[in-house]
């Protein structure tokens, strides 16, 4: 008994070690906004916002390889100047919420398993409870993000999870 735990630890040890999560931005330059506190379009954000793609994706999708095309990023907020030296700042209303929309694919070996179009917003993002930190600049986006692979693939988790 002791002997197959062990043997099934390695195997899902070895099936994520095989995992590849690719994370592509379409066109950033196009996209609505990706603007830093200086009001500039800032590349820094986007590698945040793959980083935590790819994290869930592991998470989530253990063992499989993901494509993941973003198509366009909408911060939470507006950075807009502010005050009589107009400093940039980013101002979060209620209709400035947070929005990605992508596309992705869901391999295993040569066989797509599941593939689709998706927008993700978060109507509420200022309210509820949020997992991270308050100077987290995409706390809002990540916590959509989250949400969105929970929905998504929580079952194929469950299911992957209970076959042998």
């Amino acid at each position: 008994m002791k002997y197959r735990w062990i043997a099934t630890a390695l195997f899902a040890l070895s099936a994520v070690a095989r995992a590849d999560v690719q994370v592509n931005f379409v066109k950033p330059e196009t996209f609505v906004d990706i603007k830093d506190n200086q009001g500039f379009n800032d590349d820094k954000v986007l590698d945040d916002i793959k980083a935590h793609l790819v994290e869930q994706a592991q998470k989530y999708l253990p063992g499989r390889d993901v494509r993941i095309n973003v198509t366009d990023v909408d911060l939470a907020g507006r950075v807009e100047p502010f005050g009589h030296s107009a400093v940039w700042v980013r101002v979060m209303r209620t209709v400035t919420l947070p929005s990605i929309t992508l596309d992705y694919e869901v391999r295993e070996g040569d066989k797509v398993v599941q593939q689709g179009k998706a927008t993700m917003r978060d109507m509420n993002y200022q309210q509820g409870f949020n997992n991270y930190f308050s100077d987290d600049s995409l706390r809002y986006e990540k916590r959509m993000i989250d949400r969105w692979f929970q929905d998504q693939f929580r079952t194929t988790t469950a299911s992957a999870a209970a076959t042998p």
